[in-house]
């Protein structure tokens, strides 16, 4: 999706057939056959609406002009803004592309190996309740023997399984239950998720229970209701009391839990409660499962049971505010964020039943999935005498499904989306499509229109979020891409690696099981935390790039502290820190830059530094003392927190340093947004950090050690730039840049960069007031878009009369006219780079 970023006034510009909406003032545009999209404001819309295929960069420019009244300079600097930040997104093109027609996932992906194994050990259950899927119950059949289920375990995990799924009936009501979790567990990356209704943990279950490896362990815990008398109604007398009481236990216990309900008419109205309850019980996730056309929902006869597609939107809003709130994982939403906010061109096309997964009955048989286990049209075959491998690769029904495509949906095919939704569930395509009779997995799934809507409105949270953290105060002014599709998104998984394998069509992708989602949904903070932890206790040489201090600088430092140096450049000595300032470090670490600044800073000055990992923090922690006992005085204190959420007053810092730690951010817009927040009026950042000379290609952001090691999360240096003028600040430069390594062909550098807060307050008033730039350049244009040629009296507002007599412009500017404001005091210059780092010798 990279376009060459090189653009001239004379370029011809391109776009992609995109299909837009928009909601409220924010404009959306989706490329449906990448997938790719992006979200802007009013003025990008219409910058994209002239986008033609026959109109270059200064005729937009020009249009662009006259629609909003502004002068050529600043038309062409707000439209060029756009059109390159669009063009690193893909979506505005420097020639015209079509890539060629998808022909279905068959023609792409092989079953290479099983990833998770799906066990349904009976059909016994102490429940029988009214929606069961299988229709399990007290004198449900008991399953298959122990040693049965001990060779299909092995087999699986021989073909590739390290995921095993126990479902039922119930689980816990076979008596050598907990032999079958140690087998599913055995191994350095199992994985066993159990769906249980959580009732029967007493005695020798409970004893047993707390010998078992809560790493590897998960539950996924029933109800249908957050109070007794609706889940009752459904599962039985007692049960919300036995299974609240059970869901707790685990969480007790040090289980990871997720809490999961069948959406139906008769709990509709309190299933938004779903978050708290889980809250209350200890729970990390809730899931909610839509309902399935088969089972004892038909044998009963419950026309009235089925939600709208209208009530099931209306609830899922309300419970993804709830959990929002509660700080409680919605994961149907945090599963289809994947999706909405993963790699552009990712098509994913149906679910993963017969290429990645299966699921063996009780009845000995296998089937494509749990939702369709039991249903004797879809059986793969009886394990007996055969193996799962030929039953998996070469039975005609698992081949018909591997071979159904989104492509074969008669509708879905053909909505923009469709890349997006994968197509649909082909599990509540078949059982609603079936009427009695066979289904079909190219069906309609039944639920499609509600995975839209929550598409876009996951599309509109993230791109309201960038929205309001756009800064306007500061005067940025220029049209904007809000969001676009992969940015903040972290792939730093081993899954994340089968999305390398691309061709004329991108990737594609399969969808995960309905039933359960929650254990999928992947955080980049604990990746990140464990590699700086590993390298708190063990010095590591390779990590960023050397640099070098003078000694007068740490000699009041401990070796340990400097051993465990982890940056990319020495951006407090070049800050020119004042005594007397409040100075925060970002991503502090060992603590070597915030014990610098506080020499720099002496007894009358404040350091303060913030790290999200505990070993660094008690490394620094632990040097804090002989680090006062050397000055003779303590001035420095440590926060534990996020970048993205800085545990820091508003205005309250003159300084904010970081030292290679940006680039480890999954939200660096945030992050930025953040810097501007803690920063006194004409504050200051001045930022060490590496940058690519392109956009990062997805083999290096798929690395996991390569996160820890600054290259996977790095921006281009454009785009770094770019998102500190969205963040507000104005004033930017680089005040140093070396080559540090290339790796797969992209170039990484270490650059030092500052910048300045200005808070527009007055309003832009003119009230005479006139700016000279005095060189040394023949003219110059400031962030706005005003031009001053050297040595003539340009007519400004009050607003940017402030900022010119601010640093850094100050020594370039003469403000002639009224005074509006005091001003504010003149930094001195920054020290030449001999001074301020080391020299030409390769450190940065």
């Amino acid at each position: 999706m990279n376009e060459s970023l090189e653009l001239k006034d004379s370029t011809v510009l391109h776009k992609p057939a995109l299909t837009a909406w928009r909601r409220e003032d924010i404009h959306f545009f989706l490329d449906a056959g990448s997938p790719n999209w992006i979200a802007a404001d009013e003025r990008g819309a219409r910058v994209l609406d002239w986008i033609d295929g026959k109109r270059d960069l200064s005729s937009l420019a020009r249009l662009y002009a006259d629609e909003y009244r502004l002068d050529q300079g600043k038309a062409w600097l707000h439209v060029r803004s756009f059109v390159r930040d669009a063009m690193a997104r893909g979506i505005v093109l420097a020639s015209p592309s079509r890539g060629p027609a998808y022909l279905g996932r068959g023609n792409h992906l092989r079953p290479e190996r099983l990833k998770e194994f799906w066990v349904h050990l009976t059909q016994t259950c102490n429940l029988s309740c009214g929606h069961c899927l299988v229709s399990s119950g007290p004198a449900g059949e008991r399953g298959r023997d122990k040693d049965f289920y001990l060779r299909a375990i092995r087999e699986a995990r021989e073909l590739g399984a390290e995921r095993f799924y126990f479902t039922g009936g119930e689980p816990f009501t076979r008596p050598d239950i907990f032999e079958l979790i140690r087998a599913a567990a055995e191994g350095e990356k199992a994985e066993l998720i159990i769906l249980t209704n959580a009732t029967l943990f007493q005695g020798e279950k409970l004893e047993n229970l707390k010998g078992l490896d809560r790493k590897k362990v998960k539950f996924q815990v029933s109800l249908d209701g957050t109070t007794a008398g609706t889940n009752d109604s459904i599962r039985g007398r007692g049960v919300f009391e036995k299974t609240s009481g059970g869901l707790k236990t685990l969480a007790d216990l040090g289980f990871e839990t997720s809490l999961t309900a069948v959406a139906a008419k008769a709990n509709l109205n309190e299933l938004e409660d779903l978050p708290a309850l889980a809250k209350k019980l200890g729970a990390k996730s809730v899931h909610l499962m839509w309902p399935h056309k088969r089972g004892r929902v038909l044998e009963g006869g419950h026309p009235d049971f089925f939600p709208s597609n209208g009530e099931l939107l209306e609830l899922a809003r309300k419970v993804k505010r709830s959990a929002r709130n509660l700080g409680v994982v919605f994961d149907n939403v945090e599963s289809l964020k994947t999706r909405v906010n993963g790699r552009p061109n990712v098509k994913y096309d149906l679910g993963n039943q017969c290429w990645e997964s299966l699921c063996l009955y009780a009845d000995g048989r296998l089937y494509p999935s749990a939702a369709t286990a039991g249903h004797a049209p879809l059986s793969l075959g009886r394990l007996n005498g055969q193996g799962i491998r030929p039953l998996w690769l070469e039975s005609e029904l698992a081949q018909k499904v591997r071979q159904t495509s989104l492509i074969h949906k008669e509708k879905s095919s053909k909505d923009p989306f469709r890349f997006l939704t994968g197509g649909g569930d082909i599990e509540h395509a078949y059982f609603f499509s079936a009427n009695g009779h066979d289904g079909s997995f190219s069906a309609e799934d039944p639920y499609y229109g509600l995975y839209v809507e929550l598409i876009k409105d996951l599309m509109e949270d993230l791109a309201r979020a960038k929205r309001d953290a756009l800064n306007r105060r500061s005067g940025f002014d220029s049209p904007v891409v809000l969001h676009a599709m992969g940015e903040d998104a972290v792939a730093c998984s081993e899954d994340a690696r089968d999305w390398l394998e691309a061709d004329g069509y991108g990737s594609v992708r399969l969808l995960h099981s309905n039933c359960v989602l929650s254990f999928d949904v992947e955080k980049s903070y604990g990746a990140i935390r464990k590699f700086y932890g590993k390298a708190a206790e063990k010095p590591r040489e390779e990590l960023c790039c050397p640099v070098k201090y003078d000694s007068s600088e740490i000699n009041h430092i401990p070796k340990e502290v400097i051993d465990r140096f982890y940056g990319c450049g020495s951006p407090i000595t070049m800050a020119r820190v004042a005594e007397g300032e409040t100075v925060l470090d970002l991503g502090s670490g060992a603590g070597i830059d915030c014990f610098i600044a506080a020499k720099k800073t002496g007894p009358k000055g404040k350091v303060i530094g913030v790290d999200m990992t505990r070993q660094m923090l008690d490394m620094a922690l632990g040097s804090k003392e002989a680090v006062a006992r050397n000055l003779g005085y303590d001035s420095v204190e440590f926060r534990e927190g996020y970048l993205e959420s800085i545990p820091a007053e508003d205005r309250s810092a003159d300084l904010v340093t970081s030292n290679c730690v940006i680039n480890l951010s999954p939200d660096k817009n945030k992050v930025f947004s953040e810097i501007w927040r803690i920063l006194k009026d004409n504050g200051r950042l001045v930022v060490a950090d590496i940058v690519a000379d392109r956009p990062v290609p997805l083999s290096l952001q798929a690395h996991q050690d390569l996160w820890g090691e600054c290259i996977s999360g790095s921006l281009s240096e454009e785009e770094f730039l770019a998102q500190l003028e969205k963040a507000g600040f104005y004033g930017i430069s680089l005040l140093k840049k070396s080559f540090w390594k290339e790796v797969e062909g992209v170039k990484f550098y270490s650059i030092t960069v500052r910048g300045f807060k200005f808070e527009k307050k007055s309003g832009c008033k003119f009230i005479g007031q006139k700016a000279v730039y005095l060189g040394p350049y023949k003219a110059a244009m400031d962030e706005e878009g005003h031009i001053f040629p050297r040595g003539e009296a340009v007519e400004i507002c009050s607003d940017t009369a402030q900022k010119l007599k601010a640093p850094p412009y100050a020594d370039q500017f003469s403000v002639l006219g009224p005074a509006a404001d005091p001003g504010f005091a003149v930094l001195p210059a920054p020290a030449p780079e001999s001074e301020a780092c080391c020299g030409s010798d390769g450190c940065c």
